[in-house]
Protein backbone atom coordinates (compact mmCIF):
# COMPACT_ATOMS: atom_id res chain seq x y z
CA UNK A 1 0.00 0.00 0.00
CA UNK A 2 1.41 3.47 -0.51
CA UNK A 3 2.08 6.18 1.49
CA UNK A 4 -0.63 8.50 0.52
CA UNK A 5 -3.29 5.83 -0.02
CA UNK A 6 -2.52 4.88 3.91
CA UNK A 7 -2.54 8.14 5.47
CA UNK A 8 -6.35 9.04 4.58
CA UNK A 9 -7.34 5.56 5.75
CA UNK A 10 -5.68 6.36 8.89
CA UNK A 11 -6.79 9.75 9.23
CA UNK A 12 -10.38 8.72 8.85
CA UNK A 13 -9.70 6.19 11.92
CA UNK A 14 -8.69 9.03 13.58
CA UNK A 15 -11.58 11.12 12.88
CA UNK A 16 -13.98 8.40 13.74
CA UNK A 17 -12.42 7.73 17.12
CA UNK A 18 -12.59 11.58 18.03
CA UNK A 19 -16.23 11.20 17.07
CA UNK A 20 -17.39 8.70 19.22
CA UNK A 21 -14.96 10.68 22.21
CA UNK A 22 -17.47 13.73 22.03
CA UNK A 23 -20.06 11.61 22.74
CA UNK A 24 -18.99 10.36 26.06
CA UNK A 25 -19.99 11.78 29.50
CA UNK A 26 -17.11 13.55 30.71
CA UNK A 27 -15.92 10.93 33.73
CA UNK A 28 -15.40 8.79 30.90
CA UNK A 29 -13.67 11.33 29.00
CA UNK A 30 -11.73 11.81 31.36
CA UNK A 31 -9.99 8.69 32.19
CA UNK A 32 -9.17 8.25 28.42
CA UNK A 33 -9.06 11.56 27.05
CA UNK A 34 -5.21 11.59 28.28
CA UNK A 35 -4.00 8.39 26.79
CA UNK A 36 -5.85 9.44 23.48
CA UNK A 37 -4.18 12.64 23.70
CA UNK A 38 -0.77 11.17 24.13
CA UNK A 39 -1.33 8.49 21.51
CA UNK A 40 -2.39 11.10 19.22
CA UNK A 41 0.56 13.27 19.46
CA UNK A 42 2.96 9.95 18.47
CA UNK A 43 0.64 9.27 15.86
CA UNK A 44 1.27 13.27 14.23
CA UNK A 45 4.94 12.48 15.11
CA UNK A 46 4.68 9.84 13.27
CA UNK A 47 2.62 11.15 9.67
CA UNK A 48 5.35 13.73 9.85
CA UNK A 49 8.30 11.70 9.94
CA UNK A 50 6.67 9.51 6.80
CA UNK A 51 5.70 13.27 4.90
CA UNK A 52 9.32 13.73 5.47
CA UNK A 53 10.60 11.07 3.98
CA UNK A 54 7.91 11.12 1.29
CA UNK A 55 9.39 14.38 0.30
CA UNK A 56 13.14 12.36 0.14
CA UNK A 57 11.98 9.28 -1.58
CA UNK A 58 10.70 11.92 -4.15
CA UNK A 59 13.53 13.63 -4.05
CA UNK A 60 15.22 10.40 -4.60
CA UNK A 61 13.03 9.16 -7.24
CA UNK A 62 13.83 12.38 -9.30
CA UNK A 63 17.35 11.43 -8.84
CA UNK A 64 17.29 8.41 -10.28
CA UNK A 65 15.00 9.35 -13.50
CA UNK A 66 17.56 12.20 -14.15
CA UNK A 67 20.34 9.10 -13.09
CA UNK A 68 18.56 6.68 -16.14
CA UNK A 69 17.78 9.47 -18.47
CA UNK A 70 21.89 9.92 -18.40
CA UNK A 71 22.45 5.93 -18.64
CA UNK A 72 20.04 6.18 -21.79
CA UNK A 73 21.86 8.42 -23.08
CA UNK A 74 25.08 7.01 -22.47
CA UNK A 75 23.79 3.68 -23.76
CA UNK A 76 22.79 5.65 -27.37
CA UNK A 77 26.06 7.29 -27.66
CA UNK A 78 27.43 3.68 -26.89
CA UNK A 79 25.12 1.95 -29.73
CA UNK A 80 26.41 5.37 -31.83
CA UNK A 81 29.70 4.65 -31.10
CA UNK A 82 29.88 1.35 -32.01
CA UNK A 83 28.56 1.44 -35.00
CA UNK A 84 30.77 4.54 -36.09
CA UNK A 85 33.56 1.40 -34.66
CA UNK A 86 32.37 -0.89 -37.12
CA UNK A 87 32.24 1.69 -40.14
CA UNK A 88 35.81 2.47 -38.95
CA UNK A 89 36.24 -1.45 -38.87
CA UNK A 90 35.30 -1.87 -42.48
CA UNK A 91 37.16 0.86 -43.29
CA UNK A 92 40.50 -0.34 -42.00
CA UNK A 93 39.77 -3.73 -43.69
CA UNK A 94 39.05 -2.45 -46.91
CA UNK A 95 42.52 -0.21 -46.83
CA UNK A 96 43.85 -3.69 -45.47
CA UNK A 97 42.74 -5.67 -48.62
CA UNK A 98 43.86 -2.25 -51.40
CA UNK A 99 47.09 -2.62 -49.46
CA UNK A 100 47.46 -6.19 -50.24
CA UNK A 101 47.04 -5.53 -54.05
CA UNK A 102 49.31 -2.81 -53.94
CA UNK A 103 51.80 -5.07 -52.00
CA UNK A 104 51.21 -7.44 -54.98
CA UNK A 105 51.49 -4.94 -57.77
CA UNK A 106 54.86 -3.62 -56.60
CA UNK A 107 56.08 -6.95 -56.31
CA UNK A 108 55.33 -7.54 -60.01
CA UNK A 109 56.66 -4.17 -60.82
CA UNK A 110 59.90 -5.24 -59.02
CA UNK A 111 59.98 -8.46 -61.05
CA UNK A 112 59.45 -6.35 -64.47
CA UNK A 113 62.49 -3.93 -62.87
CA UNK A 114 64.73 -6.74 -62.35
CA UNK A 115 64.02 -8.11 -65.78
CA UNK A 116 64.67 -5.05 -67.83
CA UNK A 117 67.60 -4.04 -65.77
CA UNK A 118 69.15 -7.62 -66.91
CA UNK A 119 68.41 -6.79 -70.47
CA UNK A 120 69.60 -3.25 -70.27
CA UNK A 121 73.23 -4.67 -68.36
CA UNK A 122 73.45 -7.15 -71.42
CA UNK A 123 73.13 -4.08 -74.25
CA UNK A 124 75.71 -2.01 -72.11
CA UNK A 125 77.79 -4.96 -72.11
CA UNK A 126 77.78 -5.25 -75.78
CA UNK A 127 77.94 -1.78 -76.48
CA UNK A 128 81.35 -1.75 -74.01
CA UNK A 129 82.31 -4.85 -76.11
CA UNK A 130 81.75 -4.22 -79.39
CA UNK A 131 81.77 0.26 -79.64
CA UNK A 132 79.26 2.49 -80.69
CA UNK A 133 78.78 0.49 -83.79
CA UNK A 134 77.89 -2.47 -81.89
CA UNK A 135 77.80 -5.04 -84.50
CA UNK A 136 76.25 -2.41 -87.17
CA UNK A 137 79.30 -2.05 -89.27
CA UNK A 138 79.60 -5.68 -90.67
CA UNK A 139 75.47 -5.26 -91.88
CA UNK A 140 76.62 -2.34 -93.72
CA UNK A 141 79.63 -3.89 -95.44
CA UNK A 142 77.17 -5.76 -97.41
CA UNK A 143 77.12 -5.23 -101.29
CA UNK A 144 73.52 -5.88 -101.99
CA UNK A 145 71.48 -2.88 -101.85
CA UNK A 146 68.23 -5.37 -100.64
CA UNK A 147 70.04 -6.88 -98.40
CA UNK A 148 71.21 -3.44 -97.04
CA UNK A 149 67.37 -1.64 -97.26
CA UNK A 150 66.45 -4.77 -94.94
CA UNK A 151 69.46 -4.60 -92.48
CA UNK A 152 68.65 -0.82 -92.52
CA UNK A 153 65.46 -1.92 -90.86
CA UNK A 154 66.03 -4.81 -89.05
CA UNK A 155 67.99 -1.67 -87.42
CA UNK A 156 65.70 0.98 -87.21
CA UNK A 157 63.52 -1.34 -84.77
CA UNK A 158 66.62 -2.66 -82.65
CA UNK A 159 66.94 1.17 -81.56
CA UNK A 160 63.08 1.32 -81.11
CA UNK A 161 62.69 -1.17 -78.91
CA UNK A 162 65.58 -0.34 -76.70
CA UNK A 163 64.22 3.33 -76.51
CA UNK A 164 60.98 1.43 -75.20
CA UNK A 165 62.69 -0.97 -72.95
CA UNK A 166 64.57 2.04 -71.60
CA UNK A 167 61.20 4.08 -71.45
CA UNK A 168 59.14 1.34 -69.88
CA UNK A 169 62.15 0.86 -66.90
CA UNK A 170 61.57 4.55 -66.43
CA UNK A 171 57.73 4.29 -65.86
CA UNK A 172 57.92 0.99 -63.76
CA UNK A 173 60.27 2.92 -61.53
CA UNK A 174 58.20 5.91 -61.28
CA UNK A 175 54.79 3.88 -60.60
CA UNK A 176 57.21 1.84 -57.96
CA UNK A 177 57.92 5.21 -56.49
CA UNK A 178 53.75 6.58 -56.15
CA UNK A 179 52.55 2.74 -55.06
CA UNK A 180 55.45 2.87 -52.45
CA UNK A 181 53.98 6.26 -51.09
CA UNK A 182 50.24 5.41 -50.99
CA UNK A 183 51.28 2.37 -48.98
CA UNK A 184 52.88 4.47 -46.90
CA UNK A 185 49.61 7.08 -46.37
CA UNK A 186 47.55 3.93 -46.17
CA UNK A 187 49.33 2.29 -43.02
CA UNK A 188 49.65 6.02 -41.85
CA UNK A 189 45.76 5.95 -41.92
CA UNK A 190 45.18 2.63 -40.46
CA UNK A 191 47.64 3.32 -37.39
CA UNK A 192 45.56 6.72 -36.79
CA UNK A 193 41.96 4.76 -37.30
CA UNK A 194 43.05 2.00 -34.87
CA UNK A 195 44.01 5.15 -32.29
CA UNK A 196 40.76 6.86 -32.41
CA UNK A 197 39.02 3.35 -32.03
CA UNK A 198 40.91 2.38 -28.95
CA UNK A 199 40.55 5.99 -27.45
CA UNK A 200 36.58 5.82 -27.86
CA UNK A 201 36.04 2.59 -26.59
CA UNK A 202 38.17 3.77 -23.05
CA UNK A 203 36.14 6.79 -23.06
CA UNK A 204 32.71 5.07 -23.46
CA UNK A 205 33.73 2.08 -21.09
CA UNK A 206 34.67 4.85 -18.89
CA UNK A 207 31.62 6.72 -18.87
CA UNK A 208 28.99 4.26 -18.39
CA UNK A 209 31.02 2.54 -15.64
CA UNK A 210 30.26 5.71 -14.10
CA UNK A 211 26.86 6.27 -14.85
CA UNK A 212 26.13 2.59 -13.83
CA UNK A 213 27.48 3.45 -10.99
CA UNK A 214 25.53 6.88 -10.07
CA UNK A 215 22.60 5.02 -11.22
CA UNK A 216 22.92 2.09 -8.53
CA UNK A 217 24.12 4.67 -5.63
CA UNK A 218 20.60 6.55 -6.18
CA UNK A 219 18.65 3.01 -6.06
CA UNK A 220 20.48 1.60 -3.02
CA UNK A 221 19.67 4.72 -1.23
CA UNK A 222 15.77 5.26 -2.29
CA UNK A 223 15.77 1.21 -1.35
CA UNK A 224 16.58 2.25 2.14
CA UNK A 225 14.13 5.18 2.45
CA UNK A 226 11.71 2.67 1.06
CA UNK A 227 12.58 0.12 3.75
CA UNK A 228 12.07 3.22 6.44
CA UNK A 229 9.09 4.36 5.47
CA UNK A 230 6.97 0.23 5.29
CA UNK A 231 8.60 -0.26 8.77
CA UNK A 232 7.14 4.05 9.76
CA UNK A 233 3.44 2.46 8.05
CA UNK A 234 3.59 -0.56 9.88
CA UNK A 235 4.01 1.36 13.53
CA UNK A 236 1.53 4.01 12.21
CA UNK A 237 -1.12 1.26 11.26
CA UNK A 238 -0.39 -0.48 14.85
CA UNK A 239 -0.94 2.95 16.14
CA UNK A 240 -3.98 3.70 14.39
CA UNK A 241 -5.48 0.59 15.39
CA UNK A 242 -4.48 1.52 19.49
CA UNK A 243 -6.48 4.61 18.77
CA UNK A 244 -9.12 2.97 17.79
CA UNK A 245 -9.43 0.52 20.34
CA UNK A 246 -9.01 3.00 23.00
CA UNK A 247 -12.20 5.11 21.03
CA UNK A 248 -14.14 1.48 21.22
CA UNK A 249 -13.72 1.41 24.93
CA UNK A 250 -14.65 5.29 25.18
CA UNK A 251 -17.75 4.31 23.45
CA UNK A 252 -17.81 1.36 25.74
CA UNK A 253 -17.81 3.69 28.90
CA UNK A 254 -20.24 6.02 27.56
CA UNK A 255 -23.21 2.72 27.17
CA UNK A 256 -22.49 2.08 30.60
CA UNK A 257 -22.70 5.47 31.54
CA UNK A 258 -26.23 5.98 30.33
CA UNK A 259 -27.69 2.73 31.10
CA UNK A 260 -26.69 3.93 34.74
CA UNK A 261 -27.98 6.71 34.10
CA UNK A 262 -31.35 5.12 32.53
CA UNK A 263 -31.23 2.66 35.66
CA UNK A 264 -31.49 5.68 38.28
CA UNK A 265 -33.72 7.12 35.98
CA UNK A 266 -36.05 4.23 36.29
CA UNK A 267 -35.95 3.67 40.12
CA UNK A 268 -36.09 7.58 40.55
CA UNK A 269 -39.65 7.15 38.46
CA UNK A 270 -40.72 4.35 40.74
CA UNK A 271 -39.66 5.73 44.04
CA UNK A 272 -42.12 9.28 42.76
CA UNK A 273 -45.07 6.77 42.00
CA UNK A 274 -44.58 4.88 45.59
CA UNK A 275 -44.38 7.90 47.08
CA UNK A 276 -47.87 9.50 45.63
CA UNK A 277 -49.38 5.99 46.09
CA UNK A 278 -48.69 6.48 50.18
CA UNK A 279 -49.87 10.26 50.12
CA UNK A 280 -52.96 9.01 48.18
CA UNK A 281 -53.39 6.16 50.96
CA UNK A 282 -52.74 8.68 53.89
CA UNK A 283 -55.38 11.39 52.21
CA UNK A 284 -57.83 8.10 52.29
CA UNK A 285 -56.67 7.19 55.92
CA UNK A 286 -57.39 11.03 57.12
CA UNK A 287 -60.72 11.14 55.32
CA UNK A 288 -62.11 7.60 57.23
CA UNK A 289 -61.04 9.04 60.57
CA UNK A 290 -62.84 11.93 60.29
CA UNK A 291 -65.89 9.99 59.26
CA UNK A 292 -65.37 7.69 61.81
CA UNK A 293 -64.91 10.54 64.29
CA UNK A 294 -68.73 12.15 63.66
CA UNK A 295 -69.92 8.41 63.82
CA UNK A 296 -68.72 7.42 67.11
CA UNK A 297 -67.41 10.06 68.86
CA UNK A 298 -67.23 7.47 72.10
CA UNK A 299 -65.29 5.84 70.19
CA UNK A 300 -61.86 6.12 71.44
CA UNK A 301 -58.90 8.21 69.35
CA UNK A 302 -57.61 5.49 66.96
CA UNK A 303 -53.78 6.39 66.71
CA UNK A 304 -53.02 6.79 63.05
CA UNK A 305 -51.50 3.79 60.66
CA UNK A 306 -47.71 3.83 59.93
CA UNK A 307 -46.95 4.69 57.05
CA UNK A 308 -46.12 2.51 54.71
CA UNK A 309 -44.49 3.03 51.63
CA UNK A 310 -43.20 0.12 49.49
CA UNK A 311 -39.65 0.61 47.73
CA UNK A 312 -38.85 -1.52 45.17
CA UNK A 313 -35.51 -2.92 45.51
CA UNK A 314 -33.41 -1.31 42.58
CA UNK A 315 -32.65 -3.11 39.55
CA UNK A 316 -29.31 -4.13 39.26
CA UNK A 317 -28.12 -1.75 35.48
CA UNK A 318 -27.99 -4.21 32.40
CA UNK A 319 -24.76 -5.43 31.86
CA UNK A 320 -22.70 -4.62 29.12
CA UNK A 321 -20.74 -7.48 27.10
CA UNK A 322 -16.94 -6.57 27.05
CA UNK A 323 -15.74 -6.46 23.53
CA UNK A 324 -13.55 -8.96 22.04
CA UNK A 325 -9.88 -8.55 22.39
CA UNK A 326 -8.15 -6.78 19.63
CA UNK A 327 -6.73 -9.40 17.26
CA UNK A 328 -2.79 -9.10 17.15
CA UNK A 329 -1.86 -7.97 13.87
CA UNK A 330 -0.77 -10.84 11.85
CA UNK A 331 3.06 -10.31 10.43
CA UNK A 332 3.15 -9.78 6.92
CA UNK A 333 2.90 -12.87 4.68
CA UNK A 334 4.51 -13.36 1.35
CA UNK A 335 1.75 -13.02 -2.12
CA UNK A 336 0.83 -16.00 -2.86
CA UNK A 337 1.99 -17.91 -6.14
CA UNK A 338 -1.31 -18.26 -8.55
CA UNK A 339 0.74 -19.62 -11.62
CA UNK A 340 3.66 -19.64 -14.34
CA UNK A 341 3.96 -18.28 -17.18
CA UNK A 342 5.47 -20.00 -20.06
CA UNK A 343 4.71 -18.31 -23.26
CA UNK A 344 5.05 -14.11 -23.53
CA UNK A 345 2.35 -12.42 -25.66
CA UNK A 346 3.29 -13.15 -29.75
CA UNK A 347 1.24 -11.13 -32.80
CA UNK A 348 -2.52 -11.03 -33.12
CA UNK A 349 -4.97 -11.17 -35.84
CA UNK A 350 -5.54 -7.42 -37.55
CA UNK A 351 -8.89 -5.89 -37.96
CA UNK A 352 -9.73 -8.00 -35.12
CA UNK A 353 -11.88 -6.04 -32.03
CA UNK A 354 -9.89 -6.40 -28.77
CA UNK A 355 -12.77 -7.92 -26.70
CA UNK A 356 -13.20 -10.41 -29.60
CA UNK A 357 -9.69 -11.70 -28.24
CA UNK A 358 -11.17 -12.94 -24.96
CA UNK A 359 -9.43 -15.99 -23.51
CA UNK A 360 -6.71 -16.07 -26.59
CA UNK A 361 -4.53 -13.58 -25.17
CA UNK A 362 -1.04 -13.99 -23.83
CA UNK A 363 0.75 -12.40 -20.84
CA UNK A 364 3.30 -9.67 -21.41
CA UNK A 365 6.55 -11.49 -20.45
CA UNK A 366 7.34 -14.72 -18.51
CA UNK A 367 7.43 -15.45 -15.48
CA UNK A 368 5.26 -16.26 -12.11
CA UNK A 369 2.10 -14.83 -11.31
CA UNK A 370 1.51 -13.22 -7.81
CA UNK A 371 -1.51 -12.17 -6.17
CA UNK A 372 -4.91 -12.95 -7.68
CA UNK A 373 -7.21 -10.41 -8.45
CA UNK A 374 -9.98 -9.10 -5.98
CA UNK A 375 -7.93 -10.51 -3.07
CA UNK A 376 -6.90 -8.62 -0.37
CA UNK A 377 -2.86 -7.87 -0.79
CA UNK A 378 -0.12 -8.83 1.68
CA UNK A 379 0.65 -5.65 2.83
CA UNK A 380 -2.81 -4.71 3.73
CA UNK A 381 -4.95 -1.57 2.93
CA UNK A 382 -6.07 -2.88 -0.74
CA UNK A 383 -6.99 -5.64 -3.02
CA UNK A 384 -5.02 -6.58 -6.20
CA UNK A 385 -6.10 -4.74 -9.34
CA UNK A 386 -4.36 -6.71 -11.28
CA UNK A 387 -1.48 -8.98 -11.31
CA UNK A 388 2.45 -9.46 -10.53
CA UNK A 389 4.56 -11.09 -13.03
CA UNK A 390 8.10 -11.95 -11.48
CA UNK A 391 10.94 -11.83 -14.22
CA UNK A 392 14.50 -11.11 -14.71
CA UNK A 393 15.43 -7.81 -14.69
CA UNK A 394 15.81 -6.26 -18.30
CA UNK A 395 13.47 -9.44 -19.09
CA UNK A 396 11.19 -7.80 -22.44
CA UNK A 397 7.68 -6.52 -21.83
CA UNK A 398 5.13 -7.58 -25.20
CA UNK A 399 2.22 -5.75 -25.73
CA UNK A 400 -0.57 -7.84 -25.61
CA UNK A 401 -2.74 -6.24 -28.58
CA UNK A 402 -2.26 -4.09 -31.65
CA UNK A 403 -3.07 -0.65 -30.35
CA UNK A 404 -2.15 3.38 -29.61
CA UNK A 405 0.22 4.28 -26.32
CA UNK A 406 -1.75 6.67 -24.50
CA UNK A 407 1.31 6.69 -21.86
CA UNK A 408 4.51 6.55 -21.39
CA UNK A 409 6.11 7.96 -18.58
CA UNK A 410 7.08 7.67 -14.68
CA UNK A 411 4.23 7.29 -12.22
CA UNK A 412 4.67 7.17 -8.44
CA UNK A 413 3.28 4.32 -7.03
CA UNK A 414 3.88 2.38 -10.63
CA UNK A 415 7.66 3.47 -11.55
CA UNK A 416 7.98 3.80 -15.60
CA UNK A 417 4.54 3.38 -16.67
CA UNK A 418 3.68 2.46 -20.09
CA UNK A 419 -0.65 2.29 -21.59
CA UNK A 420 -1.56 1.02 -24.66
CA UNK A 421 -5.50 1.89 -25.82
CA UNK A 422 -7.07 -0.90 -27.87
CA UNK A 423 -10.19 0.73 -28.52
CA UNK A 424 -13.79 -0.02 -27.22
CA UNK A 425 -12.91 1.58 -24.12
CA UNK A 426 -9.98 -1.14 -23.19
CA UNK A 427 -6.41 -0.28 -22.21
CA UNK A 428 -3.97 -2.62 -20.41
CA UNK A 429 -1.65 -0.93 -18.36
CA UNK A 430 2.18 -1.74 -17.71
CA UNK A 431 4.09 -0.71 -14.63
CA UNK A 432 7.30 -1.42 -12.73
CA UNK A 433 9.06 -0.95 -15.76
CA UNK A 434 13.27 -0.45 -15.65
CA UNK A 435 13.38 1.34 -19.85
CA UNK A 436 10.08 2.28 -21.55
CA UNK A 437 10.29 1.79 -25.56
CA UNK A 438 7.87 3.14 -26.77
CA UNK A 439 6.33 6.94 -26.39
CA UNK A 440 2.99 7.96 -26.40
CA UNK A 441 1.23 8.60 -29.59
CA UNK A 442 3.20 5.92 -30.95
CA UNK A 443 1.17 2.67 -32.39
CA UNK A 444 2.38 -0.77 -31.21
CA UNK A 445 1.22 -4.33 -32.70
CA UNK A 446 0.74 -7.23 -30.82
CA UNK A 447 3.79 -9.11 -30.12
CA UNK A 448 6.04 -5.72 -30.19
CA UNK A 449 8.35 -4.85 -27.68
CA UNK A 450 6.98 -1.71 -25.10
CA UNK A 451 9.48 -1.73 -21.88
CA UNK A 452 11.83 -3.37 -20.46
CA UNK A 453 11.33 -5.16 -16.80
CA UNK A 454 12.54 -3.36 -13.76
CA UNK A 455 13.14 -4.00 -10.18
CA UNK A 456 11.12 -2.41 -6.58
CA UNK A 457 8.34 -4.54 -7.52
CA UNK A 458 6.27 -6.93 -4.92
CA UNK A 459 8.90 -7.82 -2.18
CA UNK A 460 11.29 -5.38 -3.85
CA UNK A 461 11.57 -8.37 -6.82
CA UNK A 462 11.88 -7.33 -10.57
CA UNK A 463 8.87 -8.00 -12.27
CA UNK A 464 5.94 -6.27 -14.39
CA UNK A 465 2.57 -5.06 -13.07
CA UNK A 466 -0.31 -5.72 -14.98
CA UNK A 467 -3.51 -4.74 -15.43
CA UNK A 468 -6.91 -4.87 -17.87
CA UNK A 469 -9.39 -1.59 -17.63
CA UNK A 470 -12.44 -1.08 -19.17
CA UNK A 471 -14.23 2.46 -18.93
CA UNK A 472 -11.82 2.94 -16.31
CA UNK A 473 -12.44 -0.16 -14.24
CA UNK A 474 -10.33 -3.26 -13.57
CA UNK A 475 -11.60 -6.27 -14.92
CA UNK A 476 -10.02 -10.12 -14.01
CA UNK A 477 -6.73 -10.44 -16.02
CA UNK A 478 -7.52 -14.09 -16.30
CA UNK A 479 -10.20 -14.15 -17.90
CA UNK A 480 -8.58 -12.24 -20.89
CA UNK A 481 -4.93 -14.44 -20.67
CA UNK A 482 -3.73 -17.58 -21.37
CA UNK A 483 -0.99 -18.61 -19.35
CA UNK A 484 0.44 -21.39 -22.03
Amino acid sequence: MSPRSLNPLLAGACVAAFVALAGVPRPALAQAGGEIAERRSDLDELKQRIRELQDEMARAEAERSTAQKALVESERAVSRAVRELGRIEGERRGAEKQLAVLEGEQRETAARIDARRGELADWVRRHYVHGAADGVAPLLSARDPNQLARDAHYLEHLGRARLELIEGLRTDLAETRRRADEIVQRRDRLAALEREQRGRQQQLQTEQSRRKAALAEVSRELKAKKTEVDALQQDEQRLGKLIETLARRARLAAAREAARREAEQREAERRAAAQREAERRQAAQREAERLAALAARARAEQEPRGETAARAAPEPAPRVEEPPPARVERAQRPEPVVGEVRDAAGATPTGVRFNQLRGQLRFPVRGELVGRFGAPRAEGGTTWKGVFIRAGDGAEVRAVAGGEVVFSDWLRGYGNLIIVDHGGDYLTIYGNNDALLKEEGERVGGGEPIASVGSAGVGNDSGLYFEIRHRGLPIDPMQWMRLN
